[in-house]
């Protein structure tokens, strides 16, 4: 299976907790699947799960373990691919409040 990533732009849903602090968020996403429809349906119902709403489909393509590979600024994204590789599916939270947006 193909390792597929996403980044989602999100807001948080109306009983997030956090939504006073958080007003949006950028999730990258990297999700095991057999075809890209499944990925994105996968990646959307985790996003939902953990509070948040995806608004748009900001990039999308097919990645793989060397693309992150012996680039420090690539680590968390090379932890987030295996993880994927080994559960199905990793993701960041790139959150900011309404002062970042001033």
């Amino acid at each position: 299976m193909k390792i597929y990533y996403f980044m989602l732009d999100a807001v948080p849903h109306p009983n997030k907790p956090e939504r006073e602090e958080c007003v949006g968020a950028y999730v990258n996403c990297w999700v095991k699947s057999i075809n890209e429809k499944r990925a994105l349906n996968k990646a959307i119902k985790y996003v939902s799960n953990e509070g948040w709403k995806v608004v748009t489909i900001e990039d999308k393509f097919i990645v793989n373990r060397n693309m992150y590979e012996g680039d420090s600024e690539f680590e968390e994204s090379l932890e987030c691919f295996d993880e994927a590789m080994k559960v199905g599916i990793s993701a960041l939270f790139y959150t900011w409040s309404s002062e970042d947006e001033e």
